[in-house]
């Protein structure tokens, strides 16, 4: 998992030097407002910890509103501070260091995963951990955890739904599976949509296995995790329609 202390203590001693890596009150709840629009305005906010006797100092309510975010919308609020602070001078080797810990660690499901513990919530949490690994330039374990992301839903799409005595393991024979149950349950539904079921795990599949056999240049890395980070996102948002 990403060590958000570590990442905090690191983040926050940017934010605390004087000049253009400054992030003051008002600067820091602008940026999270951009993914947290529910955020109250900074002096309505300051306003509101004060009503409750909580600290106003920096550091402490910075945090306060970063872990109050879920994991992924985290990752990307802290992504888009580190945008701003990476061209100020002296900054960019502790800013690299910070997306790498925004992309260690990970929770990743497998094929045996019971299909219950399959929600958005669950979903959000793993494309935080993509996100992360693209921030920090890990394109390849971004790919890595985009398919076992895929794998692990569709095996547990398919124990829920389909009564069988063997079960596939590889993504592959999932996700047909899962597109042969929607073509019998789901009479009405356009092939072409179903059909892309098995056409994002084919690809899945081969960014994994291309991106294990050749090293690409940054800018195709990272259109590729990209790419496969967002065909996955799509496909299990679609049948979690169907779980």
């Amino acid at each position: 998992m990403i060590k958000w202390t570590a990442v905090f203590n690191r983040l926050m001693k940017l934010m605390d030097i004087p000049g253009d890596s400054y992030f003051s009150g008002s600067r820091f709840n602008n940026t999270i407002q951009e993914f947290d629009p529910n955020l109250s305005s900074y002096s309505d906010y300051i306003a509101e910890r004060n009503a409750q006797g909580k600290s106003t100092t920096r550091r402490y309510f910075f945090k306060d509103i970063l872990m109050d975010l879920d994991e992924g919308t985290r990752v990307r609020a802290v992504s888009a501070i580190l945008d701003q602070l990476e061209p100020v001078s002296g900054c960019i080797q502790e800013v690299s260091e910070i997306r790498k810990l925004l992309g260690g660690g990970t929770l990743a499901p497998t094929a045996r995963i019971p299909a219950a513990a399959w929600n958005a919530d669950r979903l959000n949490e793993y494309l935080g951990q993509i996100d992360g690994a693209i921030a920090g330039g890990d394109y390849e374990r971004a790919v890595a955890l985009a398919y076992t992301c895929l794998e692990g839903f569709l095996g547990a799409f398919v124990r829920a739904k389909v009564k069988k005595e063997a079960y596939p393991t590889e993504i592959i024979a999932l996700s047909k599976d899962v597109k042969d149950h929607l073509k019998q349950a789901l009479e009405d539904y356009p092939d072409e949509v179903l059909n892309g079921i098995t056409q994002a795990a084919y690809a899945v599949d081969k960014s994994r296995n291309r991106f294990s056999e050749a090293h690409f240049a940054n800018e195709a890395g990272s259109w590729l995790a990209t790419y496969t980070r967002d065909l996955v996102n799509t496909q299990i948002r679609l049948l979690l329609h169907f779980m």
